[in-house]
C-alpha cells in the first residue's frame, strides 16, 4: 500500500479523477475500483467529451482508453497537450504492441498501464503519476528497452494491416479479414502514422514503400486512399 504522501503527491489530497472508456460496465467498475483513492471520479465514453472535460477544468488526473468513438484516446491527448494542457494522462487499455506504447509516450501520457494487470498496479500508476513520475507496466517494459530500429518493430498485426491497407482494403474489410474491431485497426493505423511520421494513409503507404516495410508497388493505384475515405465514414 502506497503511503497517503505519495498517493497525494502535486495535489494536497486525493487527485479528482476522469475515467474515459466507451464500454459502460467497465468504466463504472473502474470508478468503484478507483473511489478510496481518488476525490472523486467522473466518467465520459468519447474522446471528445474527455477534451471538453479536461479543458473545463476541476480535473487533476485522465486515466483513458485508447479506442474511444468520436476521437481516439491519444488522439485526445495529443488536442489536450496541442493546448498546453499537461493534466497527467494515464493510458488503461488491453493494447501491449511497443509501437502504440512509444506513440502515446511521445504524445505525452506520463503512465501506460494494461487492462489485463492487477488493480494494484493501477493503484501504483496513479501514486506515481500524482507524485510527477512516470509509470509503464512492468510487463511492457522488457519489449520496449529491447525495440530495434524503427523500420523493423512492425509487429505481425501491424504488418498485416499496413498490407492489407496497400492492398486497398476499407477499415470494414481489414477488421473482418482479421478478425479485430474497427476502432483496432484504427489504434494500429494511427500508431503507423506516428512511427512513420506522416498525416495520411497515402503518405503512409508511400513511406513504408521507401522504409522497405512494404514491397514497391503493391499499392493498389486504382483506389488509392480507401482507409482514410472509410475513416471519415465512421
Amino acid at each position: 500500500m502506497h503511503s497517503s504522501r505519495r498517493q497525494h503527491g502535486r495535489y494536497g489530497r486525493k487527485p479528482r479523477l476522469l475515467l474515459a472508456d466507451d464500454h459502460r460496465c467497465i468504466a463504472e467498475g473502474l470508478a468503484g475500483l478507483l473511489a478510496p483513492i481518488t476525490d472523486s471520479v467522473a466518467i465520459v465514453h468519447d474522446g471528445e467529451s474527455l477534451v471538453d472535460s479536461v479543458l473545463a477544468g476541476n480535473i487533476d488526473m485522465v486515466v483513458s482508453e485508447i479506442g474511444l468513438p468520436l476521437l481516439g484516446g491519444i488522439q485526445a491527448l495529443g488536442k489536450l497537450r496541442t493546448q498546453a494542457c499537461h493534466v497527467p494522462f494515464i493510458v488503461l487499455t488491453a493494447h501491449d504492441e511497443p509501437l502504440i506504447v512509444r506513440q502515446a509516450l511521445e504524445t505525452g501520457a506520463n503512465g501506460y498501464v494494461l487492462k489485463q494487470s492487477a488493480s494494484a498496479e493501477l493503484y501504483a500508476a496513479i501514486a506515481a503519476v500524482a507524485g510527477g513520475e512516470h509509470y509503464i507496466s512492468p510487463s511492457l517494459m522488457a519489449s520496449l528497452l529491447q525495440e530495434p530500429v524503427m523500420s523493423r518493430t512492425l509487429t505481425h498485426r501491424q504488418r498485416q494491416v499496413i498490407d492489407r491497407m496497400a492492398g486497398g482494403r476499407r477499415t470494414t474489410e481489414i477488421a473482418a479479414e482479421l478478425g479485430i474491431s474497427v476502432r483496432t485497426v484504427e489504434s494500429h493505423r494511427q500508431a503507423l502514422l506516428g512511427l512513420l511520421g506522416v498525416h495520411s494513409s497515402v503518405a503512409l503507404i508511400r513511406e513504408a514503400e521507401r522504409l522497405g516495410l512494404i514491397a514497391p508497388g503493391s499499392s493498389d493505384e486504382s483506389n488509392p486512399a480507401p482507409f482514410a475515405t472509410d475513416l471519415l465514414d465512421e
